[in-house]
């Protein structure tokens, strides 16, 4: 075998190529029938081809190196050649499996917990292959459209320790006329070519990942040209002199090969030549003479030099890249939509899990077989997080033949497992109804106590007459009403404790109180209003917003004279990734197109009419129409009896060309504008605005929650709470605009694509949370969280099934509680997710022998994480009342990928808490016990 030169100085020559799962092509034709891919001496051929190649080359032992991020296409080989896979594991470190994904993920609008998954499913399988000692921790993310400023908070948390960007504003691939106009100054690119290349990414917690930025291109020697070599090094060359400052310690890196280029191939005299060829050119022509030697290796060996080189590096807090691109953030929605609902109801299913395994006499086989259920949800979802998926840069084609068609199935597997659990805790428990009553099981599978959200709506089971009888429920807090709605569900009020559920009954008693008599009929106006909220919809402002007061003085959330969930028409010249506004190509200055609004478009009242008119929920449906295009849209508005907040929902397509949005004039109660926003990422709460690259409207990428303020991080003037609609700002003037809509079919970067299919968009308006007279940011993410992911509510089927199962009538997995100092912390956006629930042997499951359990017993295993926004909480108290009656429990901190940070340890016995010491947002906790019920 070749020896290796050890990589000490100059410059390494890093093998890879990038393998996107679609693109402009669907996954098996990039596997192995594009026809871009024309194989031979042109450097880019099909996945199977090029890990064919990578094989040989590595089967040779020439000291040849491979780095690759994408498990999801390994796993596709492995089923054409195991002797493939196991070449590449018996590679070691020179095959460099960076992250181990399932795909290469975006990480500004992919749903956090799918960001994770994505990981955790790969490397699974990659373990399972034999493929475990490839794995590096780290993050590769050359191809994501920008950069969420707090990605750091979840690449600490999994474990992992580097990092590789390459598209950030003013970056030579797409972006270069993308630099600050406002105050001008150097782009993101510059300042980081100036500053320095290798740097540490600090986010808002604390939290630091070591990163790599390329700063020309992630292929900077692109393909591999078998018949001219010497093109290739005079390519590496030209690098080392453009590129010869702000590296560490003089350390460079250049990656060689990039989109489906492959490491080897055949010149047309028929003599084989790879990426070592391009070094050993390189050297001889080159390195000599500009004393800047060439070693081939891997990312691992680039970062692991200069981490072991003493380098000092800069530090970037933050690192405001995320304004790349930004069009994307609002094409192709239904994705993002699709993708938020099926995460959610995974994250559900987890929680259901959890409760069973620790509090059921269900037998283990057969919470593993729901567990299964679960964790193929997680694996058909995973493809979803990839940069070019649920983006929605792909052209129709792939949108439409692959992408929609997965996304709404991973959302009917996704449900179908929370049904599954949901089904197993209803037959699981033993209720007590009185005469004529129907038990019901409520779950709220949000690891805190609701304070909101807490309507539940059940749907009867077919044909069963006896519900229709009911009139009230009963609830530890008595007889209360129910409500029928539109399609015949029944809705009431429960209040289950965090990650638990109660039971609840159903029954024949009037409850007490008046009657409530609707009128259906709508006029010119119609009223929402509960004890906190007032609001008025006015069909000649096209069922808009025209009052919404709230608190005791009556305050108006919006500018006198405006009108609330305004709709707008945009004329938009963008494509899928960008909107028109952003500069387009490398002219300096750079030139823009169009993103303005269509003041000429009129949008008109029609009819309207009452869905429901409480006692706990009220619902308006309203049409609206375009005068001029005679575009139609639907608009539908509730209101529930407790809740501060107006929940609308909007249904429709965009005309072609045009961007729809909606406008929030929010105020504060002195008519004050806000001037900034405060929103959520992914895993963290950001307060800073990109500096703007272009003029007009810069959208950003929110999670969950976006609250307009008046100054950075403080005095809001009210909130939108969102399932999946990124792209948000505030407009010239200060009103909140939100894209739901868009459909741009201008060409340009590669792919383009229509989007005239009709969509629905949830989102909801709240005004500030005010304590002791002054508003406050309170707990967004709980209260966003409270309103997109509702109660669930299950009838509990006649028989004896829950006699022997011992479920009790109300049960919790637990809670957390947030301390400082020793200091009990109150009203914090703190909680707790269950992130798996596993025996061992399970997909995933636990990981033995290497961490067996100190008492040597074979354990159930949940991994518990928790999660803190904008809290100075040092440490958090997770309460699990099963620990106590649990088979022998251990505990051990773990990363979020699930790798141990520590020896398991036993939980003292009889207690039912355990402590998490939390500095940053993310911390995670595997608990082991020997399960008594069911075994």
């Amino acid at each position: 075998m070749a020896a290796k030169t050890p990589f000490t100085q100059g410059i390494l020559i890093c093998p890879t190529t990038h393998i996107d799962w679609d693109w402009v092509y669907t996954f098996d034709q990039y596997y192995a029938s594009n026809n871009q891919a024309t194989g031979g001496s042109s450097g880019r051929d099909t996945v199977q081809n090029i890990f064919n190649a990578a094989a040989s080359l590595f089967s040779r032992k020439i000291g040849f190196t491979f780095s690759v991020t994408e498990v999801g296409f390994l796993q596709r080989y492995a089923r054409d050649s195991p002797a493939g896979i196991a070449t590449f594991a018996a590679a070691g470190e020179d095959f460099c499996l960076m992250g181990g994904g399932i795909t290469s993920p975006d990480n500004l609008v992919c749903a956090g917990e799918l960001f994770i998954r994505n990981y955790l499913v790969g490397r699974t399988w990659a373990k399972q292959a034999g493929l475990g000692a490839n794995l590096y921790d780290s993050a590769w993310l050359p191809d994501d459209f920008g950069h969420d400023p707090q990605l750091p908070v979840v690449l600490h948390a999994m474990g992992l320790t580097t990092a590789g960007i390459s598209r950030v504003p003013g970056s030579p691939q797409g972006s270069p006329g993308a630099r600050p106009i406002d105050p001008p100054g150097p782009s993101i690119a510059s300042q980081l070519n100036s500053d320095g290349l290798v740097f540490h990414w600090q986010a808002g917690d604390g939290s630091r990942i070591t990163t790599l930025f390329m700063p020309d291109t992630y292929g900077t020697v692109g393909y591999l040209d078998a018949d001219n070599i010497p093109s290739n090094t005079q390519t590496v060359n030209q690098f080392v002199k453009q590129y010869n400052s702000g590296w560490p310690n003089g350390l460079r890196f250049i990656p060689a090969g990039i989109d489906f280029a492959t490491p080897g191939a055949m010149s047309s005299s028929g003599e084989p030549m790879s990426w070592l060829n391009v070094t050993n050119g390189y050297n001889s022509s080159y390195g000599n003479s500009n004393g800047v030697k060439g070693t081939t290796g891997t990312f691992k060996t680039y970062m692991d030099a200069v981490l072991k080189s003493g380098a000092s590096l800069p530090v970037n807090a933050p690192l405001n890249a995320q304004n790349y691109w930004t069009g994307y953030f609002a094409s192709r929605p239904a994705l993002k939509r699709n993708q938020y609902a099926a995460v959610r109801a995974l994250m559900s299913a987890e929680v259901v899990s959890a409760l069973l395994r620790t509090c059921s006499g269900y037998a283990t086989s057969s919470l593993d077989a729901f567990d299964a259920s679960v964790w193929n949800g997680w694996e058909m979802l995973a493809p979803s997080s990839h940069h070019d998926f649920v983006t929605g840069t792909s052209p129709d084609n792939v949108y439409y033949g692959e992408q929609l068609p997965l996304s709404r199935q991973g959302v009917s597997v996704a449900r179908a497992a929370l049904d599954q659990g949901m089904e197993l805790l209803a037959r699981g428990i033993s209720p007590k109804p009185r005469s004529q009553e129907l038990p019901v099981v409520v779950c709220n599978t949000l690891g805190f106590k609701r304070v909101h959200g807490l309507l539940a709506e059940l749907t009867p089971p077919a044909a069963d007459p006896r519900f229709d009888a009911v009139k009230s429920v009963r609830t530890r807090d008595g007889l209360l009403p129910i409500q029928r709605t539109a399609n015949g569900n029944l809705l009431f009020m429960a209040a289950p404790p965090s990650a638990g559920y109660e039971t609840v009954y159903l029954s024949t008693l009037a409850p007490p109180g008046p009657i409530v008599v609707p009128d259906p009929s709508v006029g010119a106006t119609a009223m929402l209003e509960n004890d906190l909220i007032s609001v008025t919809l006015s069909k000649a402002d096209g069922w808009g917003i025209s009052q919404f007061s709230y608190g005791e003085d009556g305050a108006s959330l919006f500018a006198s004279q405006c009108v609330g969930n305004e709709l707008r028409f945009y004329t938009d010249s963008g494509n899928i990734y960008q909107f028109g506004n952003e500069p387009y190509g490398s002219t300096n200055p750079p030139a823009y197109g169009t993103f303005s609004h269509d003041t000429s478009a009129t949008f008109e009242g029609g009819e309207a009419r009452w869905l429901e008119q409480g006692p706990y929920r009220y619902r308006l449906l309203a049409e609206v129409t375009e005068k001029n295009s005679g575009h139609r849209f639907t608009l539908e508005y509730s209101l529930v009896v407790g809740e501060r907040f107006l929940r609308m929902k909007l249904t429709g397509a965009a005309p072609s060309g045009k961007s729809v949005a909606v406008a929030f004039p929010m105020v504060d109660p002195n008519g004050t504008a806000p001037t900034t926003l405060s929103y959520g990422t992914p895993h963290y709460q950001q307060d800073v605005l990109p500096v703007p690259n272009w003029p007009g409207p810069t959208f950003v990428a929110t999670h969950d929650y976006v609250i307009p303020c008046l100054q950075q991080g403080s005095q809001p003037v009210g909130g939108i709470y969102h399932q999946g609609i990124p792209a948000w700002t505030l407009d010239g003037t200060g009103v909140l605009l939100g894209v739901v809509l868009r459909n741009t079919p201008a060409g340009g970067r590669g792919a383009s694509g229509s989007d005239n299919g009709w969509h629905e968009q949830e989102y909801v308006v709240a005004p500030p949370v005010s304590v002791h007279g002054t508003p406050v940011l309170g707990t967004p993410l709980k209260d966003a969280l409270s309103v997109t992911t509702p109660l669930e509510a299950r009838f509990i089927p006649d028989g004896q099934e829950g006699q022997d199962l011992r479920l009790p009538e109300t049960g919790t997995l637990g809670r957390v509680s947030a301390t400082n100092s020793g200091v009990p912390v109150e009203a914090e956006d703190v909680m707790i997710r269950v992130a798996r629930v596993q025996a061992p042997g399970a997909a995933g499951g636990y990981p033995s022998p290497s961490n067996a359990t100190v008492s040597g017993a074979i354990p159930a295993s949940l991994v518990v994480r928790t999660e803190k926004r904008g809290s100075q909480a040092t440490q958090l108290t997770v309460q699990l009342p099963f620990l106590k009656a649990a088979g022998a429990p251990e505990t051990q901190a773990v990363t979020a990928l699930e790798a141990p940070l520590e020896e398991l340890a036993a939980v003292p016995s009889g207690a039912d808490t355990v402590t998490v010491d939390s500095p940053h947002a993310l911390a995670a906790r595997r608990i082991a016990w020997c399960r008594k019920q069911g075994g």
